[in-house]
């Protein structure tokens, strides 16, 4: 059975807690607006301004971090992915992190930051919500510290992966030398190298030249 438009935006974090006339009536005063895609379509560009809560409503998506400084492009694949960087609203630096773009048809809701400011923000639960939202990736930046020590390769390895991914889990491509993981790990090369082949036979690594995929993250940080 196809969810109605309210039921679909009840599902969403903002508005988690809130009855249906709730909504309802937070919705007749903002003004949304909804965008249609292809597949292949971006969204929002890495360095673009954050100016706009960014919903997804149908479909799935990826995310391509480009890291000029370290030399390496990670790209995750993100078919639960809800919101935009909420996050990224507020703070010292008020852009997207990654470009997104969709791997298959889809759609999205956006509201205005200043909409959202006048507007939403008027709403206990919504501003709760927004709370929670910011301070969970708080929290798991602080446990990802503490979480993976750096006595091993292979733990550097997950740790470093782990710091520019925006959800623990999934498929993850890696574009990265071989040289300049081991530069950014302060490792040598052939310890990369090696702890690499070994992820490779267990198979939860696949790699390529100057490249390699992460088939579950989850999975290889255990």
């Amino acid at each position: 059975m196809e969810l109605t438009m309210f039921e679909r935006l009840l599902q969403l974090p903002l508005f988690q807690g809130l009855t249906m006339q709730e909504v309802s009536d937070v919705m007749s005063h903002v003004r949304l607006d909804f965008v249609n895609y292809h597949r292949g379509d971006e969204i929002v560009m890495q360095g673009e301004s954050c100016r706009k809560l960014i919903y997804i409503i149908n479909g799935e998506v990826m995310a391509e971090h480009r890291n000029a400084e370290l030399q390496f492009t990670l790209t995750e694949h993100l078919p639960d992915l809800k919101v935009i960087e909420p996050y990224n609203l507020f703070g010292m630096y008020q852009t997207y992190s990654r470009t997104y773009s969709f791997t298959t048809d889809g759609s999205t809701l956006a509201i205005d930051k200043r909409v959202m400011l006048s507007q939403l923000m008027t709403n206990n639960i919504v501003k709760i919500n927004l709370m929670n939202i910011a301070c969970n990736k708080y929290q798991q930046t602080l446990r990802l510290l503490c979480q993976y020590p750096d006595d091993t390769v292979r733990h550097k390895i997950v740790k470093f992966i782990l710091s520019y991914c925006i959800v623990p889990k999934g498929k993850k491509d890696i574009q990265i030398k071989m040289t300049d993981l081991a530069n950014i790990i302060h490792e040598t090369r052939l310890n990369v190298s090696i702890v690499l082949n070994e992820l490779e036979e267990q198979g939860l690594i696949t790699m390529q030249r100057g490249c390699f995929t992460i088939n579950d993250l989850q999975t290889l940080s255990k």
